[in-house]
């Protein structure tokens, strides 16, 4: 891998000639920060470069295209440090759209001190000699083992711990990786990896605590992962974590990696936003199939877990008996069979109930549970919204509660839901709707002392 600390004086524009064509940032670059050797700092600049910015042309035998990457590192207005690489690709085949619109990634190193630094990258297709450029302002901080830090939480499309190394690949202590410079995932990149190190652990053979806290662009938590207790192998480690974004919402949002040393109760925490977008679908049960393939086994069986809000119990019990391959055949065809519209390119049964799992996970989620995993979560998602929500304070009598109505017969159906604790937690004691339980002495649970029971 190529580190620099001094300036190659190879100069990319003057190889070019004066014809070229400078044309606004159509790549991705990143700048993250780890601790360098000698106190100094690790500056790793990713690049998401699509092979569109090349012209291919036919050389008789292949086609291939050819580039030029120059990154350099601006300190006080005057260069510090450059890298500068070529890029060279071939194929026997005239490329299609499909093979034009992969991104490669490419990731230059360098060896900085503190203070601020501009990072620039021109990239120069020397067919069309058209150069694209991108700058990023960065502050570089001192990282060094005289306190509990970390370095900066890298985002990846791809990470996996390798006992051999390719040396064409990115590459960082033993994990083989993809970063993802622009931060932006979804239905082409459903799985986020993060990847940080932890600097400054006291090694006295003890253990540190590390937990991954999701936020919205709000700052509302959307979920922890963790604690994890790690045996420390030294006074550094490495630290990653993977998810699929898929059961998020399209936006922004922050990932935090908080660390504890359980020894010396030293903390720190590092934040990484991304962002989630969710594409139009050209074909639903293609995308689908593909998004239910991409979730973990447990993201399977929660997202399941919404889906039987709808199903009847023999419907639902058939699908948590199948394996997995059927259950996501059997889900597929459960939206494609609700889907009022065919002839349209979206699922609007799958659009309705992403849009009250927000709404559900909006406004009744705590610290404890998600929104959707409440009993007014669940009639939502189920029903939708009540026309109308009679409200009932607690007082020195009774337990507050609340009545939802719905007007979807002649007599209209009702859900009440009791806060018994008052923590907020809402436990549905009664409906008159077909497919729920009834409770007629519901009347009795709402006053502070009975002892009556939920009567089906």
């Amino acid at each position: 891998m190529r580190v620099f600390s001094i300036l190659v004086c190879l100069l990319v524009y003057g190889l070019l000639g004066q014809n070229i064509t400078l044309l606004p940032t159509p790549f991705d670059m990143s700048v993250h920060q780890f601790r360098g050797t000698k106190g100094n700092t690790e500056a790793v600049v990713n690049l998401m470069i699509p092979k569109t910015l090349f012209q291919w042309i036919d050389n008789g035998e292949n086609y291939e295209f050819e580039g030029v990457v120059d990154v350099r590192v601006f300190i006080n207005g005057n260069s510090a440090a450059q890298d500068v690489f070529r890029i060279l690709e071939s194929a026997i085949d005239r490329p299609g759209p499909a093979e034009r619109q992969i991104s490669m990634v490419q990731q230059s190193r360098f060896i900085l001190t503190k203070g601020s630094a501009v990072f620039s990258a021109a990239i120069t297709d020397l067919v069309s000699k058209h150069v694209h450029m991108a700058t990023k302002n960065v502050i570089i901080r001192t990282i060094d083992d005289s306190y509990l830090a970390t370095s900066d939480l890298l985002v990846c499309t791809f990470l996996k711990r390798e006992q051999l190394v390719d040396e064409n690949s990115i590459n960082r202590n033993g994990y083989t990786m993809t970063p993802n410079p622009s931060g932006v995932f979804g239905l082409g990149r459903p799985m986020l990896y993060a990847y940080s190190e932890v600097y400054g652990l006291q090694d006295d053979g003890g253990t540190y605590t590390a937990n991954y806290i999701l936020f919205e662009r709000s700052g509302k938590e959307v979920f922890q992962r963790g604690p994890f207790v790690r045996k420390k192998p030294g006074e550094s480690s490495v630290e990653t974590l993977g998810f699929n974004v898929m059961g998020l919402l399209a936006g922004r949002y922050r990932l935090r990696l908080e660390v504890i040393d359980d020894q010396s109760d030293q903390k720190t925490f590092i934040d990484r936003e991304f962002f989630v977008v969710k594409e139009q679908s050209t074909d639903f049960n293609n995308n689908f199939t593909m998004i239910l393939d991409a979730m973990e086994n447990d993201e399977l069986r929660d997202f399941m877990d919404i889906v039987g809000y709808f199903m009847s119990a023999s419907e639902f019990q058939t699908l948590v008996r199948a394996n997995r391959i059927d259950r996501i055949v059997q889900l597929v065809d459960y939206f494609e069979k609700r889907d009022p519209d065919r002839t349209t390119k979206e699922n609007e049964f799958y659009n309705q109930m992403n849009t009250r799992l927000a709404l559900a996970d909006q406004q009744f989620s705590n610290r404890n549970f998600s929104g959707r995993k409440t009993d007014r979560g669940r009639v939502l998602i189920r029903y939708g919204r009540p026309i109308n929500i009679e409200p009932y304070p607690a007082n020195e009598d009774r337990y507050s509660y609340e009545i939802w109505h719905y007007d979807n017969s002649d007599d209209g159906f009702i859900f009440i839901f009791i806060n018994k604790d008052d923590a907020g937690m809402f436990e549905q004691i009664h409906s008159n709707h077909p497919d729920e339980f009834r409770n007629y002495h519901w009347k009795d649970m709402v006053v502070r002392g009975s002892t009556n029971l939920i009567d089906f």
